[in-house]
């Protein structure tokens, strides 16, 4: 059985194919990989009782018995999945899961090679990434701004233009509130850390990030400190827009006429911080569907209070901008990033003098 790197595997640009369960590779997974569970989550389970019930042979016959007859599938599907090249298997630690599959494929005349390491190898080979990142001197350029400001989709198209931009909620695929899951998948906090490192390295070398203004926390995701404090420290471009305009935009953002259950147990969850007659005009606003209502009331009493509160936490300069309509505020935005880029290169200019 042959072997190969992380490194090697990536710099080649092997197939993939990890034999781990649906459950393990929906949680974190090699970028490209393909899905080829050896076992399915109930009976990896089952495999793992009968190893601390009853030792290691008698979870191997177990395994055996319940791989033995998915092996044709199996090789057929690697077989067109690798079209005659050299590809890679890996499971959690490069263990007893890739192993015999990658014994079999190289005995049915497939080249196969196992990834050292397994899954682990490619865990440590992110934290590398972050670690070497987090140790580099970059300025922070922070888009803020209350909430429904069309901040994302400025940032969509800062990054479109190419500028160094870091879309922490699409990475985290988490809003930022209490609706932040609403129409998005769950995440893993390795799967988010694998793809803040993918960008990182899209990136490249850069003198500045451009990111949103986010907590420290974005649902259960935790942002790196280094990113954070640079957050707290960069300078800032706040944002502004009528609260008309902001109300569409959480209206076309969340759908609440199609998601009105999640909708609901997220107003649920902040109710307690609303004053008595809000919670009532709320809930009789969301009686008669009068999801506008809904959103305004949020907006004034929740989110925009909480949004100043949370904004005392940063302390690099400020600059407002103020717009009416997306392609404005796009614009405005993009005028201020090459105007603050060209600042900070100028001062590190007279700073290397």
């Amino acid at each position: 059985m042959r072997t190969i790197s992380i490194d090697e595997c990536f710099d080649r640009k092997l197939p993939i194919i990890d034999v781990r369960t649906p459950a393990e590779f929906e949680q974190f997974h090699i970028p490209g990989a393909v899905n080829m569970p050896i076992f399915s989550n109930e009976e990896r389970e089952l495999v793992g009782t009968t190893y601390k019930q009853q030792g290691t042979e008698a979870a191997k016959d177990l395994g055996i018995s319940l791989v033995s007859p998915s092996l044709p599938d199996f090789y057929q599907k690697a077989k067109v999945l690798s079209k005659g090249q050299e590809f890679v298997v890996y499971c959690w630690r490069g263990g007893m899961r890739s192993r015999s599959l990658a014994v079999i494929f190289e005995m049915m005349g497939l080249p196969c090679r196992q990834l050292v390491g397994g899954i682990r190898s490619y865990r440590q080979n992110v934290m590398r990434i972050l670690e070497s990142h987090a140790k580099k001197n970059v300025s922070f350029l922070i888009v803020e701004g209350f909430t429904g400001t069309s901040k994302t989709d400025i940032l969509h198209y800062l990054k479109n233009k190419g500028y160094p931009v870091i879309d922490l909620e699409g990475l985290a695929a988490h809003k930022g509130s209490v609706f932040g899951r609403v129409n998005l998948p769950e995440r893993s906090q390795k799967e988010f850390e694998a793809k803040l490192s993918h960008r990182l390295n899209e990136i490249g070398e850069t003198d500045y990030y451009v990111i949103e203004s986010e907590s420290k926390r974005l649902g259960n995701i935790i942002v790196p400190d280094f990113i954070f404090e640079g957050k707290q420290k960069g300078t800032r471009i706040h944002v502004h827009a009528p609260l008309s305009y902001r109300i569409k935009t959480i209206l076309d953002t969340y759908h609440p006429e199609q998601n009105r259950e999640k909708i609901v147990k997220g107003i649920q969850r902040i109710e307690k911080r609303l004053p008595d007659n809000e919670r009532r005009y709320i809930s009789l606003a969301l009686e008669e569907e009068n999801y506008e209502a809904v959103v305004e009331s949020l907006l004034v009493n929740y989110y925009d209070p909480r949004y100043t509160y949370k904004a005392t936490e940063n302390v690099g300069e400020v600059i407002k901008v103020h717009y009416e309509s997306l392609d404005e505020g796009c614009q405005l935005v993009q005028n201020e990033v090459e105007r603050l880029v060209s600042k900070l290169r100028l001062e590190g200019e007279k700073v290397s003098l």
